[in-house]
């Protein structure tokens, strides 16, 4: 009688193993998705911190000389780095973009400024921030 169903128990075993190997498979490429989604959300975070951080960066060089325009190219910052560039919007209006980077993550922060008098002296008036 086990002779007779040696195929099918075989058949069972081949199925139960196959499911099983995909089941785990589900299991490894789910938590894989799951860190990598995680890791890029940090990244994402990383990166907003790093754009901050060349933007008040921008604007204290600013302050120190209000015709500066140069911008920043490759600055490291954390485990990152960030570009600046120094954009005229109309007369009296510029914009500082500031844009970090984490591998090919990146956060590109918009600040529009205007340069009022203070005291004597000329110095960046914030209008807006934007993060795109």
């Amino acid at each position: 009688m086990l002779l007779k169903n040696k195929g099918s128990v075989q058949s069972t075993v081949i199925i139960t193993v196959s499911i099983a190997t995909l089941l785990v498979l589900a299991v490894i490429i789910t938590s894989y998705v799951k860190t990598q989604i995680n890791l890029r959300a940090q990244n994402k975070r990383i990166t907003q911190e790093i754009a901050e951080e060349g933007m008040q960066m921008a604007l204290r060089k600013i302050s120190e000389n209000p015709a500066w325009t140069e911008g920043f190219s490759n600055v490291k910052c954390n485990i990152g780095f960030y570009n600046i560039r120094i954009d005229k919007a109309n007369d009296s209006t510029f914009k500082a973009v500031a844009t970090g980077f984490i591998g090919n993550v990146k956060t590109t922060l918009i600040c529009t400024y205007k340069l009022e008098q203070d005291n004597g002296t000329v110095k960046p008036k914030p209008l807006s921030w934007e993060y795109l």
